[in-house]
C-alpha cells in the first residue's frame, strides 16, 4: 500500500494526545538535557482490508521511542498508541495516521502530591464502586515514574493500576505484584509507572482493584502540587468524582518535566469491505440416489458447505446428499464471508431406487461389520465422514457383502452404495 508524508506544525500546546510513554531520554545519546530531536516513520503497515465488523491490526517503523495514530492528517484526535495498534472493530474505509515521537526530559521532580499519610485508616478497592484513585492536572508535558503506596494487607497481592483521560479512556493499564504489608504499620512501596502525560487537566490515577492499602477519608487539604509540573485536585471513585475529599493511595510522586518532538505523520488507510448477503437457492431441494452438494442449484460466489448451522463443520461439495439432511451454505466476496443459506434435501425415486429395492443394511447400529445384502451385485462401497470425508472404499461386486467398520470410531457416517452405474447413499450409526 502507497505511503504518504505529511508535516505538521505544532504550537507549544499540543492537543487531543492521550498515548503514553516510558521515562526515557530524547533518542541521541549526546543531546543537551530538555532538547529532543524529531524521530522519522520510514514506513507503516496494515492488512490492507477487512472485512466490516472486524479489527485491524497496524504498525509503524520509527526510530523514535513511542508511536500514536490519529484519525486526521493535522490535529484530530488521537485514537491509540504503540505498535502494532488494534484499530478496533471498523465499519467504514478509515484513514489512520502514525506519528512517532522522542522526548527530552528534565529534572525529575520527587515528593511531589501528599508524601505520606497522615491518618493510618486502610482498605481494598470495592468492587461496586471501583475505581478508586485521584484526579489530577499536568500543567506541563510530564513522566510519572512512580507512586508510593502503603500495603497494609498481610498477604501479598495484586494492584491494578490504571491511568485515564478526561474522557475517562483508559491510558495506561498495569498489574503490580505487591508485597505483604502491615496493618498496623503499613509497608511502603514504590510503584514504578514511567507513564508519559502530555499537559492538560482531569486526568485519573486510579487503582481498579489492590490489595488492602492506606487512603485518608475526608482529610481535605486539596490541592496537592506535583512540584511545578501539576496538581492532584481531588479524590475520585467510581469514575464520577465522588468522595473528592478523600485521598486514595497515591503518595510520595515523582515525575519528570519534559517537552515531546515529533515526526511528521504517516497515513495507513484500512478498507472496510462489505458482508455479502447469503448465497441464493431454494431451501427445499429435491436430489436424486448418487448426487452431492454440488448438484444442489445454488446462485453465488466461491460457496462453502457446512453441515451444521453455525458454520463451523464445513464440508466439500462432493460430500453425498442424505435424504432429510439440511445443509447450509456461503459465499465469499473480497474475502468476506456471508450469512449461511439452509437447504432440506429429499431424495426423489428413480431408477436407482429399483436398484436397491431389496437393500438390507444390518445391524444398525453396527458395532463391527456390517451386513449388505441386494438384488443386484453391489459394484462400489464407499463410507464417508459426516464432513464428507471418504474413510473406506470397496469393490466387492457381490450381492452379499460384510464390511470390517471396526477401524472407525464411534458416531454417525455416509455409506454410498453403487450398483449397474446407480448409486445410493445411506447414513449409518457405528457403536
Amino acid at each position: 500500500m502507497k505511503k504518504q508524508l505529511y508535516s505538521m506544525l505544532f504550537g507549544s500546546t499540543i492537543l487531543a494526545l492521550t498515548s503514553f510513554l516510558g521515562n526515557s531520554l530524547c533518542a541521541q545519546e549526546n543531546a543537551p538535557q530538555g532538547t529532543c530531536v524529531d524521530p522519522v516513520i520510514s514506513s507503516t503497515s496494515g492488512p490492507g482490508s477487512i472485512c466490516d465488523g472486524e479489527s485491524a491490526t497496524l504498525t509503524a517503523t520509527h526510530d523514535g521511542e513511542g508511536v500514536n495514530w490519529f484519525d486526521a492528517e493535522v490535529g484530530g484526535t488521537m485514537v491509540g498508541s504503540g505498535s502494532p495498534f488494534d484499530t478496533g472493530p471498523l465499519t467504514t474505509t478509515t484513514s489512520f495516521w502514525a506519528e512517532a515521537y522522542n522526548v527530552g526530559t528534565g529534572v525529575p521532580i520527587t515528593g511531589g502530591a501528599r508524601v505520606t499519610y497522615g491518618v493510618n485508616q486502610h482498605t481494598s478497592v470495592n468492587s461496586v464502586t471501583s475505581p478508586w484513585g485521584l484526579a489530577f492536572n499536568a500543567d506541563v508535558d510530564m513522566t510519572i515514574n512512580s507512586v508510593d503506596v502503603f500495603i497494609a494487607d498481610a498477604s501479598p497481592g495484586t494492584l491494578n493500576i490504571q491511568l485515564k483521560d478526561s474522557g475517562l479512556t483508559i491510558l495506561e493499564d498495569e498489574f503490580i505484584a505487591t508485597p505483604a504489608g502491615n496493618s498496623s504499620n503499613p509497608v511502603q512501596f514504590t510503584v514504578d509507572l514511567n507513564w508519559f502525560v502530555p499537559a492538560g487537566t482531569d486526568y485519573n490515577i486510579v487503582a481498579e482493584s489492590s490489595p488492602d492499602m492506606v487512603r485518608e477519608l475526608a482529610i481535605g487539604g486539596f490541592p496537592y502540587p506535583i512540584g511545578t509540573a501539576g496538581t492532584v485536585t481531588n479524590g475520585t471513585i467510581n469514575d464520577n468524582d465522588t468522595n473528592a475529599t478523600t485521598y486514595y493511595f497515591f503518595y510520595n510522586w515523582t515525575v519528570t518535566p519534559g517537552q515531546n518532538c515529533y515526526s511528521d505523520r504517516v497515513e495507513e488507510v484500512v478498507t472496510v469491505n462489505p458482508i455479502p448477503a447469503a448465497p441464493t437457492g431454494a431451501s427445499n431441494q429435491d436430489f436424486s440416489p448418487g448426487d452431492t452438494l454440488a448438484d444442489l442449484d445454488v446462485t453465488g460466489s466461491n460457496l462453502t458447505w457446512y453441515s451444521d448451522a453455525g458454520g463451523t463443520n464445513a464440508i466439500p461439495d462432493t460430500t453425498p446428499l442424505v435424504d432429510g439432511t439440511t445443509y447450509y451454505v456461503s459465499q465469499t466476496v473480497d474475502g468476506c464471508e456471508s450469512s449461511l443459506l439452509a437447504i432440506t434435501v429429499t431424495e426423489v425415486l428413480g431408477v436407482a431406487e429399483n436398484q436397491f429395492s431389496n437393500l438390507v443394511l444390518a445391524p444398525i447400529p453396527v458395532k463391527s461389520v456390517l451386513q449388505i445384502e441386494n438384488k443386484q451385485p453391489i459394484a462400489i462401497i464407499e463410507v464417508f465422514s459426516i464432513l464428507g470425508q471418504r474413510l473406506l472404499l470397496f469393490h466387492p461386486d457381490q450381492h452379499n457383502v460384510e464390511v470390517d467398520l471396526s477401524s472407525l470410531a464411534e458416531g454417525q457416517y455416509l455409506i454410498r452404495l453403487t450398483s449397474e452405474g446407480q448409486s445410493i447413499t445411506k447414513k449409518i450409526s457405528k457403536l
